[in-house]
């Protein structure tokens, strides 16, 4: 299986912001499917004293074009979700988007209704620094 270029980027910083990766990839088994989101991770929440897991989705938005990587994601995250939702309901799927990409392709309303309408949770990576510059939903 092919890693996304920002593979190893995202690892950092989610390790920067405190999530433990557990699984890379996050292997999910499915009726008869498997699918694999690229990275799980885990969080202690001091406070709740609970855990929060999620299923990582990383996209480099570096490919045949933006829509066309966006159709792409949208695809992946459809099919994440579904699994994740019988088999781990527990476990947030959250779509990993490279800030360039987010502060431009990101902005266009049809994206933005897009995300909103299906409820999308989406980390925002600096590619440079290696950190989450922001988290949404």
């Amino acid at each position: 299986m092919k890693k996304d270029i920002f593979h190893e980027v995202v690892k950092v910083a989610l390790e920067k912001d405190g999530w433990v990766i557990t699984d890379d990839p996050l292997t999910i088994r499915w009726e008869k499917g498997i699918f694999y989101p690229d990275l799980g991770a885990e969080k202690i929440l001091i406070a709740q004293k609970a855990t929060q897991k999620i299923a990582v989705e990383i996209k480099s938005f570096s490919g045949q074009g933006f829509r066309a990587d966006f159709y792409e994601a949208l695809g992946q995250y459809d099919n994440y979700f579904f699994a994740l939702s019988e088999v781990e309901p527990d476990r947030r799927l959250v779509l990993a988007v490279p800030l360039f990409a987010y502060e431009t392709f990101f902005q266009a309303e049809y994206v933005q209704r897009v995300l909103i309408l299906k409820n999308i949770s989406i980390l925002i990576y600096d590619t440079e620094n290696k950190i989450i510059t922001t988290w949404i939903r």
